[in-house]
């Protein structure tokens, strides 16, 4: 018999996190177009450009934590630990037990197999963990935002978001709401089913 385990958050948090998230994937898309530079550069993300039909793919390692950025989601993955990969627009972790990318990738179907739902309750809690520390990674990015572009830069990034869920007046609180997230994301609780395997009969029977 197999089981199944999933995080399972509740719908206000799903809903807060997916238009945030969003919100942030088009944040990281002004900041590289910064009057005085690409500010991904400047926070250490190298960047692989795509020559064909895709997205371009920004990188960031810090030890053995490999970040990476494209226009439709975000890889989080440590060495040591396991992966998790979050598309823009759904906002759900998904595991993967690669830990890292060595390849340049383009397309989110050319990313190594990942799952909202795992097979363990390790993995569970990886991806829990895992997701944790991506909420929080955003939190402090965005307080670098703040200290090296200025809150003013990131009040005319969010007037230019036909959806922004942050106003611009409350630009300053963007890294307090991935904290508080990401605080809430460490109390979330793992659900799981037993799946009955089903026994085909053999035809000539």
């Amino acid at each position: 018999m197999t089981v199944n385990y999933w995080l399972s958050y509740p719908a206000a948090y799903k809903k807060q996190v997916k238009a945030l998230l969003h919100q942030q994937m088009w944040l990281f898309g002004r900041d590289i177009l910064h009057p005085r530079g690409n500010l991904l550069y400047d926070y250490q993300f190298t960047h692989k450009r795509c020559e064909d039909r895709g997205s371009s793919m920004y990188v960031r390692w810090q030890d053995t934590q490999q970040i990476a950025l494209w226009g439709w989601g975000i890889w989080f993955g440590r060495a040591d630990t396991g992966a998790i990969y979050v598309n823009r627009y759904k906002a759900k972790p998904k595991y993967s037990a690669t830990t890292t990318l060595n390849d340049t990738i383009y397309r989110e179907k050319s990313l190594p197999r990942n799952s909202y739902r795992v097979t363990c309750v390790q993995e569970a809690q990886t991806t829990q963990r895992l997701w944790a520390d991506l909420l929080t990674w955003l939190s402090k990015y965005e307080a670098w935002i703040q200290e090296t572009a200025g809150n003013s830069w990131r009040q005319t990034s969010l007037s230019a978001f036909s959806h922004v869920v942050t106003g611009p007046e409350s630009a300053a609180l963007l890294s307090n709401q991935w904290q508080e997230l990401a605080d809430q994301s460490e109390t979330v609780s793992i659900k799981s089913r037993a799946l009955k395997s089903k026994i085909r009969k053999n035809q000539n029977e």
